[in-house]
């Protein structure tokens, strides 16, 4: 009988564990730039402009400024560092997901690891 409540517990346990609330992939993880912003919806493409830029994060997440916006990209890139240049080579005038973003080593010029760029989620400063 002791048997069966042991395995009882140790299923129960398993199945309590399977169901915790995780982080949602790609969740920022104080990344400055979004320090007293808020979420909006996701959205699969933002337009290029020729002010804006895009980086990678200490925790690998594709940040993209433009203008007072700041956009997340939702897939991180855990092979890219900061060592690397990103290489952006959109087919349309826009970012979509989907997209491939290519690097280059900073000091070698050697071709690195690639990341496919998810949703962007847009972080505004609330209304004053």
């Amino acid at each position: 009988m002791a048997k069966t409540q042991i395995l009882g517990c140790t299923a129960l346990s398993l199945l309590c564990v399977s169901c915790a609330q995780s982080a949602p992939p790609g969740a920022p993880t104080q990344i400055p730039e979004l320090a007293g912003r808020t979420a909006g919806p996701p959205q699969s493409c933002v337009r290029i402009a020729t002010n804006a830029s895009m980086r990678i994060t200490e925790s690998h997440n594709l940040i993209y400024s433009d203008g007072s916006t700041v956009w997340l990209n939702s897939n991180t890139c855990p092979a890219v560092t900061d060592a690397d240049l990103l290489v952006l080579e959109p087919t349309v005038s826009q970012h979509c997901r989907g997209d491939i973003v290519k690097t280059i080593d900073r000091y070698s010029g050697i071709p690195g690891p690639s990341c496919v760029m998810g949703d962007f989620i847009p972080y505004r400063r609330p209304p004053r």
